[in-house]
C-alpha cells in the first residue's frame, strides 16, 4: 500500500458499492489465476500425449504397450489438483488400442482447454468492465494492477 504525497488528501468516498465492485475484482481475479494455473497444466498433458503419441508411431501396430490404467491423475474437479486418485496399474495393450485411447484423451484434453480458454476470455472481459468503473471513480487512489 502507497502513502498519499505528503499533504495530499484522499477525497475520494468509497461507497458499499465500490467495496463490493472491489471485492468482486478481487475474488475474479483469484479465479482467473487459477484458470490460467490450470491451462498451464491442460496444455502441458497436452503436449506429453502428443509427445508419447509421437513416439508410439514408430512401434509396430501389434506389439504390445504398457498403458496405465487409473492413478497417477491429478483430479481435475478438485481446487487443489495435485492430489492422486487411487494407485492405478499398467496393463498391457496393442499399440492401436493405445493410440486409440491417447486420441481419445487429446481430444478430452482439447475439450477442457477451449472451456478453459473461453472462461478466461468471460472474466477478462468482467475484469476490464470492473477495472475500467473503479478506475474512473478512483483514478490513481486505486491500484489495480499487478
Amino acid at each position: 500500500m502507497e502513502l498519499l504525497p505528503q499533504g495530499t488528501q484522499n477525497t475520494n468516498q468509497v461507497t458499499f458499492q465500490d467495496q463490493q465492485q472491489i471485492n468482486e475484482f478481487s475474488t475474479l481475479m483469484t479465479h482467473y489465476d487459477r484458470l490460467n494455473d490450470q491451462l498451464s497444466r491442460l496444455e502441458a498433458d497436452k503436449e506429453q500425449i502428443d509427445d508419447v503419441t509421437l513416439e508410439l508411431e514408430l512401434v509396430d501396430e501389434d506389439e504390445l504397450v504398457d498403458f496405465l490404467i487409473g492413478g497417477d491423475t491429478p483430479d481435475a474437479s478438485a481446487e487443489n489438483s495435485s492430489s492422486v486418485i487411487g494407485d492405478g496399474c499398467f496393463v498391457k495393450l496393442k499399440q492401436s488400442e493405445v493410440m486409440l485411447r491417447l486420441e481419445a484423451q487429446a481430444a478430452e484434453i482439447d475439450e477442457s482447454i477451449g472451456a478453459t480458454k473461453s472462461k478466461i476470455e468471460d472474466l477478462s472481459k468482467t475484469l476490464s468492465a470492473l477495472k475500467s468503473s473503479l478506475y474512473a471513480k478512483f483514478g490513481n487512489a486505486i491500484n489495480l494492477e499487478r
